[in-house]
């Protein structure tokens, strides 16, 4: 790797990049994530959290070069899995459309039906354009080798680039609390955990392993990136804001045609954040009146407010019928919005404008993530059990004694845990907390057994 350029970045200080990578970089497919906001619907709640989706990018491209030199340093082809490894970072989010995974709700919804993550679907149609494929090609990468990556045809590429410690989330957690403020959350020892990983056999096939001497780093990492989806990411105003947004995209999308225009990548490539919120905002059309009346209320950060909460088991909610976003509507209309809207009858007020949303399932330590992207513990003194190596983190965790203390009482295998949220208006919301208030029976002092997921 013959690198002659560098960027300044606050994260990890200089970031540098080979010619080949600077033509990519400087291409209208990656300069357009200049354009696009890192986390949406933060920047409302955390003033300082205004860095884009390029700085992201460019953070993973640069961890995921570290992990793979760590990890592939005595293969025979190591810089071309290096050159992989960053490339695969660098346009890993190439498909995000505006306010990111918003887009992936309501635009590419209309694209790739069924699909919750239609930007990871897009980016591999965008690889494959005459304006990004020969730039790609020229840093002696395919987009085969690019589309194998992130197919996970190769775990180990895969668990550095994109796993539960790959070099994605290493660098949100890293920037995200940086720019947030919130630091004390999302510490992680990147230079730590990266040194200590390595390929070894489990059950016969090679996959990625930390060794074990850093299962305190990794543990404390997965504890702060807990608290950052707790506090920053699923925070109640950051949820009331992507609301606001949600509908905003929702109202747009067919006026603006936006599906039909991000399937036309020459066209694709100028629709972000700023360029969508101008056209709204100055277009006549009354078909648009929705969509601007939910920019404005964006803007002036009008925000509805939280009525409702109820935190409950991934498990628990799906039991209806699978699907965790309506079945979390369901329990929000049984539990509390049907009450409302009696109390508003009894009231003679109309009905008011309740809006519903979910968490991802969350927990701190998910052991399966690990065991889905293969990612282990290798323990060479073999200290935790005689003539084995290899472990889950769960067994690692399990056989260590002083976890074993730290989590007396706390199950090990935890279940993952959702938020179900119920917002409203500011003119209704006062009346409908303390109608809840008088109504909803106290909730028991919490064990720390249920809590501490």
């Amino acid at each position: 790797m013959k690198y002659s350029n560098a960027i300044r970045d606050p994260i990890h200080t200089y970031i540098r990049l080979t010619d080949e990578e600077m033509n990519l970089l400087d291409s209208p497919f990656l300069q357009r994530l200049r354009w696009i906001s890192q986390l949406s619907g933060v920047r409302l709640v955390f003033p300082g959290a205004q860095h884009s989706r390029l700085a992201h990018v460019l953070g993973v491209m640069h961890l995921a070069g570290e992990y793979a030199e760590q990890v592939f340093q005595d293969y025979d082809d190591k810089d071309h899995r290096v050159q992989l490894a960053r490339l695969g970072g660098l346009l890993h989010d190439v498909g995000h459309g505006p306010f990111s995974h918003a887009y992936d709700d309501t635009v590419y919804r209309l694209i790739y039906p069924g699909n919750p993550h239609g930007h990871d679907t897009h980016r591999f149609k965008m690889i494959k354009h005459p304006l990004l494929k020969p730039v790609i090609e020229a840093c002696g990468i395919t987009v085969g080798e690019l589309k194998a990556l992130w197919e996970g045809k190769d775990p180990v590429m895969q668990a550095i680039t994109q796993g539960a410690l790959g070099a994605d989330r290493m660098d949100f957690m890293l920037r995200d609390a940086y720019f947030s403020g919130t630091t004390h959350f999302g510490s992680i020892a990147v230079k730590r955990i990266i040194d200590n990983a390595l390929i070894s056999e489990y059950q016969g096939t090679n996959a990625l392993h930390y060794h074990i001497k850093v299962l305190e780093d990794i543990f404390q990492s997965l504890l702060g990136r807990f608290y950052m989806y707790r506090g920053v990411y699923f925070h109640k105003a950051s949820a009331a804001a992507d609301i606001m947004i949600r509908k905003m995209l929702h109202a747009a999308k067919l006026p603006l045609n936006l599906a039909e225009r991000t399937k036309n990548l020459e066209e694709y490539q100028w629709i972000n954040e700023y360029t969508l919120m101008g056209e709204i905002m100055s277009s006549k059309d009354e078909k648009l009146e929705e969509a601007k009346y939910y920019c404005k209320r964006l803007m002036s950060r009008d925000l509805p407010k939280l009525v409702w909460e109820a935190t409950m088991s991934e498990n628990q909610i799906t039991a209806i019928s699978g699907n965790l976003e309506e079945d979390s509507k369901t329990i929000a209309h049984g539990r509390i919005i049907n009450k409302i809207n009696e109390e508003a009858k009894k009231k003679k007020i109309d009905e008011p404008q309740v809006y519903i949303t979910n968490t991802y399932p969350m927990s701190t330590i998910d052991n399966q993530e690990f065991q889905v992207g293969q990612i282990y513990i290798y323990d060479k003194n073999k200290s935790l059990e005689e003539n084995k190596t290899s472990h889950t983190l769960q067994e690692a965790i399990e056989k260590t004694t002083y976890f074993r203390s730290f989590l007396s009482g706390v199950k090990t295998s935890r279940e993952r845990y959702v938020m179900i949220r119920v917002y409203t208006d500011a003119e209704n919301s006062k009346w409908i907390k303390e109608y809840i208030n008088k109504t909803e029976k106290p909730t028991k002092t919490p064990s720390i057994a249920e809590t501490s997921y």
